[in-house]
């Protein structure tokens, strides 16, 4: 009987002893696997932040380029709206509406143009801004827009009222053609690497139209 209940009381303790093992194992693994999902948790929790910051960046740089790529493609449209409002607003500093050499000299300056001449219907220099060089060159240029414009005008063609040269240079040279009275006369100007438009002089015209009819008022005057 003795032996009977020693060998129950050892099989018990066994049977303890293996269900405690089992629980210490059970434990030490969930505790293992908790410590592996908290671990993969923060990586991934890095990762997610990581894209983000990277989502992030990549958006700062689209958005920079789109704002580079949207102030490119506006810079000549503002710089030919700048330009149509200084040529609207020249001044005369002379205070003679005759001197054409001094309202040129302006064209010059607001357009930054490195020459501008104005000649009449044969290409002739009739007035020149200062910092002009190589008239010669600048007045036959000016005789042969004139002459094409005749040639295009040609069987009641539309006649043109302005032409524009790009040279190897990358100078631009813009001859705007009109009239004053029953003159018929040339604005010539040349840009340095500068984008003009057909129309980029019209606003000065005004104030050419206006110096020549008070220099030839002012002739007569004299005559």
């Amino acid at each position: 009987m003795t032996m009977i209940l020693s060998a129950v009381v050892i099989g018990l303790g066994a049977a303890v002893l293996l269900l405690t093992a089992g629980y210490l194992l059970g434990v030490k693994r969930g505790s293992s696997l908790r410590e592996s999902l908290r671990t993969q948790d923060l990586m991934q929790s890095q990762d997610l932040r990581s894209l983000r910051e990277q989502v992030s960046l990549l958006r700062n740089e689209q958005d920079e380029s789109l704002r580079t790529t949207i102030q490119q493609i506006l810079a000549p449209l503002a710089q030919r709206e700048k330009l149509s409002l200084e040529l609207s607003h020249l001044g005369d500093r002379s205070g003679h509406h005759g001197d054409l050499s001094t309202l040129l000299d302006q064209i010059a300056e607001k357009g930054n143009f490195s020459a501008v001449l104005l000649s009449d219907n044969e290409g002739l220099p009739l007035a020149a801004s200062r910092n002009a060089r190589d008239l010669d060159r600048l007045g036959a240029t000016s005789s042969l827009l004139l002459l094409i414009a005749d040639r295009l005008a040609r069987d009641d063609a539309p006649a043109p009222l302005s032409l524009m040269v790009h040279d190897g240079a990358n100078r631009v040279t813009l001859c705007r053609i009109f009239r004053v009275g029953d003159q018929r006369l040339a604005l010539t100007a040349v840009s340095p690497g500068g984008q003009l438009t057909p129309t980029a002089l019209d606003p000065a015209l005004v104030k050419v139209d206006a110096a020549l009819s008070n220099r030839e008022f002012r002739h007569t005057s004299e005559r």
